[in-house]
């Protein structure tokens, strides 16, 4: 169970969303999505969930994969990331400027309220200091 849990923490609100959309392409894909992506790879014991998307905003800062940087950006965030930590992951000079586009566009609808994390608040359980 936990790799629902995972995943329902990353994508907060949106949980069904993405899932359905995987399940469209083949019911098994989506199985695996969860189990394997989310259970056992951001659910496996070492890093916590809020540094294993750190990570992947990290790596997708430097790639050309808008639609899942942007969604790494709000699973960063509704795992308890704060501006600060994206702030600093994306403060290096190897940052395509559309990444730090999708990243104002995030920020701005989360300070406006945009965003339901399915939880009440954008930080989850384990907002860091």
């Amino acid at each position: 169970m936990r790799d629902r849990e995972v995943c329902r923490r990353v994508y907060g609100g949106q949980y069904g969303g993405p899932r359905e959309n995987v399940r469209a392409l083949h019911p098994d894909l989506e199985r695996w999505m969860v189990a394997e992506g989310y259970g056992k790879g951001l659910g496996c014991p070492g890093l916590d969930l809020v540094d294993r998307e750190l990570c992947i905003v990290a790596m997708l800062a430097v790639q050309d994969a808008p639609w899942q940087f942007y969604s790494h950006l709000r699973g960063a965030l509704n795992a308890g990331a704060t501006e600060a930590d994206i702030e600093g992951v994306l403060a290096d000079g190897h940052t395509l400027e559309s990444a730090r586009d999708s990243w104002r566009r995030v920020r701005e609808r989360q300070r406006s309220g945009g965003f339901d994390s399915g939880s009440g608040s954008v930080h989850g359980d384990s907002a860091r200091a």
